[in-house]
């Protein structure tokens, strides 16, 4: 073999590497089937009429307060002033993380720990709990602020953020139509039946993100475990 060769052959994941990314594989693959079993088990009654209201229903009530979001008249904070970060469809598009920040009190509205947050557009459309710091939110960003005597944040971003739901709020067919807020719809349910649904809600996205650890675990082992084979090394 050519010292090419010895240098390509040992550029490849060890022996061990391998068994620890088997080790880590097999455990996504066990919690997969902890969460699928507990999933599946879930009877759900037929036919029974279940009573619906909408976000603007829930404003009116005062189960909720909501706030749209606007253009910040500064884009970046001056230097040494407090700023918090901002939040946009397009951060959201690319991986989550605002890229930019807006001097602290510029923007009208700004999502604190709990409250629910909402994209109203086709192609970024989805609905989620805010976790961490204050963070400002951008144009077609949406800002619900619960009352937590009526309302469980995390059974109301779950229901909002179900697919069927925003086609029905769509304004338009194409991807960058706006979503119709106060049309969104959610179950209305007493705040102890609330919890158990957010508690189920919070299994399914935690099974959606283990399907796609397990993707991308297992794609990185056959591309591994090809590399290996290819360079030979089975026994005979």
């Amino acid at each position: 073999m050519s010292p090419r060769g010895v240098t390509a052959a040992a550029a490849e994941p060890s022996r061990k590497e391998l068994a620890g990314k088997w080790d880590e594989f097999g455990s996504l693959l066990t919690d997969l089937a902890d969460h699928s079993t507990r999933l599946s088990a879930l009877d759900f009654e037929a036919d029974t009429p279940q009573t619906t209201t909408t976000v603007g229903d829930l404003v009116k009530a005062g189960a909720l307060t909501l706030r749209a979001s606007q253009q910040p008249s500064e884009s970046a904070a001056p230097i040494g002033g407090a700023a918090v970060p901002l939040l946009t469809i397009a951060d959201l598009l690319h991986d989550g993380t605002p890229s930019g920040t807006v001097p602290t009190g510029s923007a009208p509205a700004v999502a604190e720990e709990g409250d629910v947050v909402v994209a109203g557009v086709a192609r970024a459309f989805k609905a989620w709990v805010h976790q961490g710091p204050p963070t400002a939110l951008g144009p077609q960003l949406y800002l619900l602020r619960v009352d937590a005597e009526k309302l469980e944040p995390h059974f109301l971003a779950s229901c909002l953020c179900a697919p069927a739901n925003g086609r029905q709020a769509g304004t338009h067919a194409s991807s960058s139509s706006r979503v119709d807020i106060r049309r969104l719809q959610g179950l209305q349910l007493p705040l102890e039946k609330q919890t158990v649904y957010a508690e189920t809600f919070r299994r399914l996205r935690t099974f959606e993100e283990l399907l796609t650890a397990a993707g991308g675990s297992g794609k990185e082992l056959v591309s591994d475990m090809s590399d290996r084979l290819a360079a030979g090394g089975l026994p005979a």
